[in-house]
């Protein structure tokens, strides 16, 4: 009797729980979305962004510091101030002053104008990056809100199942593992509600920091709206091979070598020039006093220092800046092998991502949803257990969220494709 007594509050406390579990539909804690905020197109974050990121401003400001070597390419050297002071006997004070050859001047400017447009494509690339990221974390964010959102109509679904077999429980036309069954899946898509939900703050503030935007914060426009921005022009896009052309004339990786490689060739000019050292002269006054000369007279005096290019003649930065001409080629033909890689990798996951986007939205996606009203429909009328009714539901979810994956997949896909080529595609 006191086995009998209890299993039966046993029970008794588990139907309170299942009927206090189907009074709250929500968890009451949840992750709060950010609410003061701004919907903003890809465009319009992408502007943003390059404008006002302090990413962006570090990556501009080395313009100035390039631009400091061609102040410096144009000074020259310091004059001075020549005494010879001997004891009773000869005095001289003049000036003395380094004459550079016109040529080394030349070198120099030149090779300072190169270091400056050498610079200007390293930002160019920085900024470049910089947009892949906010893209990538854009089209992240629009999919995670997408995800929440169908994550709540499983939640949606479950509650509804869930109520229904508490009705046949209550009829007598189902057992109360039924009941169990329809809880459990309720609080697993319950969990993943929680889950989807903090998963959309995290994107969200993650754009935003790549925004240097605090108050009021930028979400993505929703995805009917985006969606087209995405897959807009995808089929217009040129087979790999012209891809790969395009790659190889816009690719700023490239471009960067190759001004690498015209500064090395200004720094070997400046080698040379320094070759031939740059003469001293001396030019001032003498006077010899009564006491050591009998002349007692005062005069000019001119002296010259000029080195002779015997043992320097440059040599180390001169094999230096040959050897750096070899390792820049080969660098080339490395960078082009990268990026005919990277090209074709992008457009075969490309290529991939759009044939399953098709594949879901024309044919899946509607049969799945065909299926799930029929399924809802046949365990209210008895027709199927709670089993089936659960599959086919989750089922249609998982059909849903594989198309998201297949459009974030695109996405990014379409991004490295970008990156790959070099210049936007759409």
């Amino acid at each position: 009797m006191r086995r009998l007594a209890s299993v039966l509050l046993l029970s008794s406390l588990t139907v309170l729980m299942a009927r206090s579990a189907s009074a709250e539909a929500l968890p009451i804690l949840r992750p709060a979305i950010l609410v003061e905020s701004e919907k903003f197109s890809l465009i319009q974050a992408l502007n943003v962004a390059l404008a006002n990121n302090p990413r962006t401003a570090a990556a501009r400001a080395q313009l100035g510091i390039a631009k400091a070597n061609l102040v410096q390419a144009n000074v020259l050297p310091n004059p001075g101030v020549f005494i010879d002071n001997q004891y009773k006997f000869t005095y001289k004070l003049g000036a003395t002053m380094i004459v550079e050859p016109p040529w080394r001047l030349i070198f120099r400017r030149a090779a300072a104008k190169s270091q400056i447009s050498q610079t200007d494509l390293e930002i160019s690339r920085t900024l470049w990056l910089f947009r892949g990221d906010v893209r990538r974390a854009y089209v992240e964010t629009v999919i995670a809100r997408e995800m929440a959102n169908v994550r709540h109509q499983l939640l949606d679904i479950m509650v509804h199942l869930r109520k229904i077999a508490n009705e046949r429980f209550e009829n007598g036309d189902v057992p109360r593992l039924d009941v169990y069954r329809a809880e459990l899946a309720a609080i697993q898509a319950d969990i993943q509600v929680e889950q989807s939900e903090i998963m959309v703050s995290q994107t969200i503030e993650q754009l935003n920091v790549l925004l240097a935007r605090e108050i009021p914060y930028i979400e993505p426009a929703p995805l009917v709206s985006v969606a087209k921005e995405l897959i807009s022009n995808a089929s217009t896009l040129s087979n790999s091979k012209q891809l790969i052309a395009l790659a190889m004339d816009n690719r700023l990786e490239l471009k960067i070598v190759e001004q690498r490689k015209v500064v090395n060739s200004a720094n070997l000019k400046v080698a040379r020039g320094n070759i031939l050292p740059a003469p001293r002269f001396t030019v001032g006054g003498m006077t010899e006093d009564r006491i050591n000369s009998d002349n007692n007279r005062k005069t000019v005096f001119f002296q010259s220092l000029v080195e002779l290019p015997i043992l320097d003649r440059q040599q180390g930065f001169i094999a230096g800046a040959k050897s750096t001409a070899t390792q820049l080629d080969f660098e080339a033909y490395s960078q082009k092998n990268i990026v005919t890689a990277q090209v074709l990798l992008a457009h075969r996951r490309l290529q991939s991502a759009l044939a399953r986007i098709e594949k879901y939205s024309v044919r899946a996606i509607p049969i799945s949803s065909a299926i799930s009203s029929a399924a809802d429909l046949s365990y209210r009328m008895g027709q199927t257990d709670i089993n089936s009714a659960l599959v086919a539901q989750q089922e249609n979810i998982l059909v849903r969220t594989q198309y998201l994956d297949s459009l974030l997949a695109y996405e990014l896909a379409m991004n490295d494709l970008e990156q790959a080529v070099g210049i936007p595609l759409q």
